[in-house]
């Protein structure tokens, strides 16, 4: 088989028909189970282009996509209205309310508490949380320009590991938060084309964007993001 992607917990091949995700050695397989069955509640009950999963020999074989990412287009095709098709897919995500998913609340709420950043964070996290209406709306929670697949003139969204009843501004902040982070120039663009799109209004997402701050500092390896995450969290760097 020939390998065609590579992530933190697992490695990627195809034998030509399909894909195949190949988990790191004691990797947990009710994590491998968690993926299938997240991945295809929205395969099953939504409209949206997503891979089908299944378990083979404790790999996950998928549907094969021949494409190319979103972030090819942008920087190998220099495609201009990407962010355009970025936000109207983004939005689509949010029509979709009663799945079989986790919620957001409860989950983001354990994870806090049970974390070992400082209290001081903990604190700012969690009123950041209550001042986040309670809505629950399909939303992807890793929504980025690497997790889109264009393919025979249409998009595929990928790798749904993170998603969750939610209400969209956490959706919305957790994108801004990545852009800040890679794509520093298109955050204050990107974030203005969502008010416009969604109805929300800046301050709903920017109250949403310590939360997703310290969700991510709390999973985050790369060391050299900490302090922009930090500042996010504290309110020093928002918008």
């Amino acid at each position: 088989m020939k390998k065609i992607g590579e992530g933190k917990t697992a490695v990627v091949f195809t034998d030509g028909l399909f894909a195949y995700k190949k988990y790191h050695t004691h990797y947990d397989i009710r994590n491998i189970e968690y993926e299938v069955r997240v991945q295809n509640e929205i395969y099953d009950k939504t409209d949206l282009l997503v891979c089908h999963y299944e378990i083979d020999n404790q790999m996950i074989k998928m549907t094969l996509i021949e494409g190319v990412e979103l972030a090819d287009r942008i920087r190998i095709e220099k495609y201009k209205n990407w962010l355009e098709d970025f936000t109207d897919l983004q939005c689509k995500t949010y029509l979709y309310e009663k799945l079989d998913l986790l919620d957001a609340y409860e989950v983001f709420h354990k994870q806090i508490l049970s974390s070992k950043l400082t209290q001081s964070l903990k604190t700012k996290a969690l009123e950041s949380l209550g001042k986040i209406k309670k809505t629950y709306h399909l939303c992807h929670l890793d929504f980025h320009p690497l997790n889109i697949i264009y393919s025979n003139n249409d998009y595929y969204i990928i790798d749904w590991t993170n998603a969750k009843l939610a209400n969209p501004v956490m959706d919305i902040a957790s994108t801004y938060i990545i852009f800040r982070q890679y794509l520093k120039r298109q955050a204050n663009r990107y974030l203005k084309m969502m008010i416009k799109k969604t109805g929300y209004s800046k301050e709903e997402i920017i109250n949403a964007i310590p939360l997703m701050a310290f969700i991510k500092l709390r999973e985050n390896e790369e060391l050299e993001q900490e302090e922009v995450l930090k500042e996010l969290i504290t309110g020093i760097d928002i918008v």
